[in-house]
């Protein structure tokens, strides 16, 4: 019965073993060098292009031209929700507080997409 648990053993490991050595090999294949693109199988997967500010790409809408504006409450703020500023929805935050429908705020910080206000 020893016998027969130590050659199962035996067989577990090299199988491991083989595995082990069988995924190195394909990694290393993979990675490889292509010589005719002088680049690797896996830059196929990364996009090359970059989206630039002067080609018109960006990610996010400068907001700061609000910074000090009043603007209206059009949904309940608990602390997030949405306000009316110069017929624009935006979507803000406010300093903690909980305010109702139709409270007046003033913006106080523009931090990326992030708009904070305070009920005056």
């Amino acid at each position: 019965m020893l016998g027969i648990q130590l050659v199962s053993a035996s067989l577990v490991f090299y199988s491991l073993f083989a595995c082990v050595i069988f995924g190195i090999a394909i990694i290393v294949y993979v990675s490889g060098r292509s010589p005719a693109k002088n680049t690797t199988v896996l830059d196929d997967l990364v996009l090359g292009e970059r989206q630039k500010n002067i080609d018109g790409y960006t990610g996010t809408i400068d907001k700061r031209k609000y910074l000090g504006a009043i603007a209206v409450c059009i949904t309940d703020l608990r602390p997030a929700g949405t306000v009316k500023i110069e017929n624009t929805p935006l979507d803000v935050v406010t300093e903690g507080n909980f305010l109702k429908k139709g409270s007046k705020v003033k913006i106080i910080n523009v931090d990326g997409s992030r708009i904070l206000v305070r009920q005056i």
